[in-house]
């Protein structure tokens, strides 16, 4: 197996798989050590990303347990079958109360576990209690609208903004709000992230990269977003039944892409769906009531 410079992917002394009539190098083989973030990801981004608070936000039952949170972390997996919502109180404290719950929110179960007494009396339980439930109920109803927060800052860093709002300008924000039931108030979330903006005259300013089989997992396929033109792909290669490398290869009749541009094309997925968790996160917490949490990121 090649052993490849990361830092340098497409040099043609390394080529293992041919090259263009120009002498260009149309495939690389990269080890599975070398193929990780950060070591192909852009500098940091600090973005200021800004939430609508909708109408049904859990503010009422939020102010009331306010104080017995120190920067609470907020964890909502829904399901069709089974959901849960789950709150740490503090970063310090090992302490979690949870709301599980099948088929119906309604019939959830409530409960608290802890390494160390929380110091809640039984009143700040039931408040807590009383939260998380409202905190669901408004979750499960504004689903939909926390996925489109979450592509709209994605959609709007990857275009090169350091700041994204959900509208526009003030007037179509109010019309937005009055359409889907917000309230005037916006949420300001501080993110940090490695997506880049487009580089100016690029060929493809933005590339997504896809699953095109589900029983082939084991290739991606890079697409120009604009047009869905396909350009090449990222296959993974195993030696024993274990991931040793990852073989990156321009798609025929494309000749304005490398291999090095392909890898650095998958940092750029990998760096957005990051910014998409934090995005989400950050959504949860103000459909909940709470102030977002920094992303891990942030000021990295």
């Amino acid at each position: 197996m090649p052993d490849l410079d990361p830092a340098d992917l497409d040099p043609a002394v390394r080529d293992p798989a041919g090259r263009d009539e120009g002498g260009r190098p149309l495939s690389v083989l990269v080890p599975r050590d070398h193929d990780a973030l950060p070591r192909r990801s852009s500098s940091w981004r600090a973005i200021r990303a800004w939430f609508a608070v909708p109408a049904t936000a859990a503010l009422p039952e939020a102010a009331a347990v306010q104080h017995l949170f120190t920067d609470p972390e907020l964890h909502w997996a829904p399901g069709l079958r089974r959901g849960t919502l789950a709150v740490l109180p503090s970063p310090s404290a090992f302490t979690r109360a949870l709301l599980a719950w099948e088929w119906s929110i309604d019939a959830a179960d409530f409960s608290v576990s802890s390494a160390e007494p929380t110091g809640w009396s039984v009143d700040e339980t039931r408040a807590v209690e009383a939260w998380l439930r409202a905190a669901a109920a408004a979750l499960e109803q504004q689903g939909d609208r926390i996925d489109d927060d979450v592509r709209r800052v994605v959609d709007d860093v990857a275009a090169g903004h350091d700041e994204t709002r959900p509208a526009a300008t003030e007037a179509a924000r109010r019309a937005e709000s009055a359409r889907v039931g917000d309230s005037a108030r916006l949420v300001e979330a501080r993110l940090g992230t490695g997506v880049e903006g487009p580089a100016a005259g690029a060929a493809h300013p933005r590339v997504d990269v896809v699953l095109p089989a589900s029983d082939d997992p084991g290739r991606e396929v890079f697409v120009d977003a604009a047009d869905g033109t396909e350009l090449g792909e990222r296959r993974t290669v195993a030696v024993d039944g274990e991931v040793a490398a990852f073989r990156y290869t321009v798609a025929d009749d494309v000749d304005d892409v490398t291999p090095r541009e392909l890898a650095r094309w998958h940092d750029q997925h990998l760096q957005r769906q990051l910014l998409a968790d934090d995005a989400r996160q950050a959504a949860v917490h103000v459909v909940a009531g709470i102030a977002p949490p920094a992303s891990v990121g942030y000021g990295a």
